[in-house]
């Protein structure tokens, strides 16, 4: 449902305040760190403001509460971590006393200390945090229409940056328009450091531009329709484009689900199917350009053996580095510092790893039990809310079923990757879960 906004805070402002938020997420928020985050910490704080100002928890759905209650159990675990604690009962918790013997022999004085092992890496996990938040509740402010215009922006955004993937792959290695070329320097990767990331968004958006051309199809609107099925095509070739192998699977799954549901979909004001074939078309023309333009690249990366990658090495001593620290964790963003000594010198690679690309274990082994608890809190809302929207399909809509689509993509690219711990990709997903956390009243 839209929560009634605060007094005083008009639905526009609120509005310019969640596009604002999310053209910077798109434009700057596919790094790592740096100068892009400063842009976006900069443009949450108006979305903070009036988040606070007009999130209202009475008239909240159960499962917006519970999505509240995961954005602030998160927030309020991550400020714990950063609270200063007595040596004596540091002590007491696991691992900690061998930080404090390391201290001590190298000589270093210190009093109280904080329950992370990164107090910078916690803080800007914690400031993460707040920018998906406070998106997140100010867009379950506004209303339907308005939430719409902001996913519109999104994938036009999207869509600019697909094109800008086109030229990087065009413009092959050492191209200019690569901003972070130490990383995959070939291929599509538009304005993101890792290229799994920037499938990831085009993944999650894929299905919302289908969603978009079916409406317009059941209205008798052929221009849009066509326009919007075009968007979905660019979409599903950039995402191949970008030669990420699980990226690629994603916007296949969620392209066969939305072409799935395209013909079972309706329009509430205008009774009657959608033909499947205007879809199907859609990723025909994609497929197409797939065969013509990546094939090769993606030829190669099929041909790589699975089992050398790094991810599972990952795995084995990020599951030893959880174990070290269970149950309350290292603190939000300490992975690198706590996975580097319990990886052994033989099998060290000339790479640093920074994330254990499986979310599910580094949050385990950075917020311990607690952690867990939020990430399956999230599950299950997002299952029971997708399982009702699914069943229901025809009253809902086709954005709600895009929404329900969209939102299992970077939820399944976690097993494998850490997607939600960019800026651009938690903020979309934000988004999606602003659609899909309603009541099928408000979204018809």
């Amino acid at each position: 449902m839209r929560l009634k906004g605060a007094k005083g805070t008009p639905d526009t402002a609120a509005e310019l305040a969640a596009a604002l938020l999310l053209t910077a997420v798109l434009l700057a928020g596919g790094g790592s760190r740096g100068i892009g985050d400063v842009i976006v910490h900069m443009a949450a704080l108006p979305a903070l403001l009036l988040a606070l100002m007009r999130w209202q928890w009475a008239p909240a759905s159960r499962p917006q509460r519970a999505m509240a209650v995961v954005c602030l159990g998160a927030i309020a675990l991550a400020v714990l971590q950063l609270i200063p604690l007595p040596p004596a009962m540091l002590s007491m918790l696991p691992g900690r006393s061998d930080v404090l013997a390391d201290l001590a022999q190298a000589r270093q004085t210190h009093g109280w200390l904080p329950l992370t092992l990164d107090r910078w890496g916690t803080v800007r996990a914690l400031l993460a945090m707040l920018v998906f938040a406070s998106f997140w509740a100010l867009a379950c402010t506004l209303t339907t229409a308005a939430r719409l215009r902001l996913l519109k922006l999104a994938l036009v955004l999207a869509t600019l940056t697909a094109l800008l993937g086109y030229a990087q792959s065009a413009a092959g290695t050492h191209s200019a328009l690569r901003f972070y070329d130490y990383h995959h320097p070939i291929g599509a990767i538009g304005l993101f450091a890792n290229r799994n990331h920037f499938a990831c968004l085009m993944a999650m958006l894929l299905p919302f531009a289908i969603a978009l051309g079916v409406q317009s199809q059941t209205r008798r609107r052929v221009p849009a329709a066509l326009a919007w099925y075009a968007v979905a095509a660019m979409l599903f070739l950039a995402a191949a484009l970008s030669f990420s192998r699980t990226g690629l699977a994603l916007a296949c799954a969620a392209a066969l689900a939305s072409v799935v549901l395209s013909s079972r979909v309706t329009d509430a004001s205008k009774p009657g199917r959608v033909r499947r074939w205007a879809p199907m078309a859609a990723i025909a023309v994609a497929i197409a350009g797939i065969a013509v333009y990546a094939w090769d690249g993606i030829s190669h990366r099929l041909q790589q053996d699975p089992l050398e990658d790094l991810r599972w090495q990952y795995l084995r001593y990020g599951w030893d580095a959880a174990q070290a620290y269970l149950p309350w964790g290292s603190g939000w963003g300490s992975f690198k510092s706590v996975y580097a000594p319990l990886e052994p010198v033989a099998a060290m690679r000339e790479v640093f790893a920074l994330h254990a690309h499986n979310d599910v274990l580094e949050t385990l082994i950075e917020a311990g039990l607690p952690g867990i608890v939020l990430i399956l809190t999230l599950l299950v809302t997002v299952i029971c809310v997708t399982r009702k929207s699914l069943i229901d399909h025809t009253f809902h809509g086709p954005i709600l079923s895009a929404a329900a689509i969209a939102a299992f993509v970077p939820l399944a690219h976690s097993l494998v990757d850490y997607p939600l711990r960019t800026h651009a990709v938690a903020v979309v997903f934000a988004l999606v879960l602003s659609f899909l956390l309603t009541n099928a009243s408000e979204s018809r």
